[in-house]
């Protein structure tokens, strides 16, 4: 349960999840050819879904959460329906409680994006994105949304963001990870009409593990969701590293790309690392014209969930002054899923002016508001 705080300024939550209930919520969103691959709709009882060759199935990750109740279980509406399914319940029992100016929905139903099916998967992301437009964003004037465009067909994803990317409501492009490395050319055309439209990229965890073009995280797949979930930084790395050596913030320089649910611990060697070897192996990146860390610094931001919870919990926050990071992190409950983290336990620590920028101050810098 998060508390209700004694804060008195502002609060914007980074990562909220809204779920669907059912496939058919996309009904009236969907094509038929595409309600017909997927079973839904009229087609749901059709011969078609009978069949075990040939029938849609969701990409799913092998890495299920083991826990009894993956998603909290005080989080269920009163309708007994999944957490996260109920905008006005979730608008009561989280934005309400905590006293949050904006809330980012963030879809939390599972992605397409690395789906083989390129054509479906952009279809499907399309019914999603005004699925979450109609029916959360609608319904409450704190509601805001990342929009969704698959990252397999950039030609794709650029159209989608013309279509909706200048509602004002949409402070975000939530690109999702597949196995092309976030720094690549692949991307730059994407990356050409966020920073003109001036939307962050942000990359959350859900495509790692599902899907043909699935990333794998660090040297091939993990055995458990726990050394799955614990390798998700590894992706986050790797991408950091990506953007950066590949030049893309000298490309586009006001781009902002906003990493969400990877925690931030791992920021700071990287930083170093990558310091160190710029300085010895620079020419083989000639377009760099600072510092690494000075990128990261100046580009990206980080969620603060899944918090880092060292044994003492004052390094943490030493950590983020070690690397001036103060302007960097981004509050996020990541509500209803089971290791969201509670507003006023997670930053016990943390001096009152940090908290102000974490909770307020940085966000309202790192989306389109």
């Amino acid at each position: 349960m998060v508390l209700q705080t004694k804060r008195t300024g502002g609060l914007i939550d980074c990562d909220i999840h809204p779920v669907l209930s059912d496939f058919d919520e996309l009904v009236p969103y969907l094509d038929e050819s595409i309600q017909q691959y997927m079973n839904i709709g009229k087609f749901a009882k059709g011969a078609l879904a009978k069949q075990n060759s040939g029938s849609f199935k969701f990409p799913a990750s092998p890495y299920a959460n083991p826990l009894p109740v993956p998603l909290r279980a005080d989080a269920f509406p009163p309708s007994g329906d999944i957490p996260g399914s109920d905008p006005a319940f979730l608008a009561q029992d989280l934005l309400d409680r905590c006293n949050t100016t904006y809330g980012i929905l963030n879809i939390g139903h599972g992605t397409m994006a690395a789906f083989h099916n390129v054509e479906v998967a952009a279809k499907y992301t399309s019914a999603a994105n005004d699925w979450l437009y109609d029916k959360w964003v609608k319904s409450d004037p704190r509601y805001r949304m990342t929009m969704e465009v698959t990252p397999l067909d950039p030609v794709m994803a650029v159209k989608e963001i013309e279509r909706i990317g200048k509602r004002p409501e949409i402070v975000g492009i939530n690109l999702h990870c597949v196995n092309i490395p976030l720094g690549k050319r692949h991307y730059w055309p994407i990356y050409e009409i966020a920073e003109a439209y001036n939307l962050p990229i942000m990359l959350h965890p859900d495509a790692e593990g599902t899907g043909d073009y699935a990333a794998a995280a660090g040297v091939g797949p993990a055995s458990t969701y726990m050394e799955w979930h614990t390798a998700l930084s590894l992706i986050g790395q790797r991408n950091v590293i990506s953007l950066v050596c590949d030049g893309v913030f000298e490309q586009f320089p006001n781009l902002k790309v906003n990493f969400i649910e990877y925690g931030f611990s791992w920021v700071a060697p990287t930083m170093w690392r990558m310091d160190k070897n710029w300085k010895a192996l620079r020419h083989e990146v000639p377009w760099l014209k600072m510092l690494p860390s000075e990128y990261i610094r100046r580009n990206m931001r980080f969620g603060t969930q899944p918090i880092e919870e060292p044994s003492r919990p004052k390094d943490l926050v030493e950590l983020i002054q070690m690397i001036g990071a103060e302007h960097m992190l981004l509050f996020c409950s990541d509500y209803p899923h089971w290791d969201g983290d509670e507003l006023d336990r997670a930053f016990l620590h943390f001096p009152e002016e940090l908290k102000q920028k974490i909770f307020y101050e940085n966000p309202l810098e790192a989306f389109r508001f």
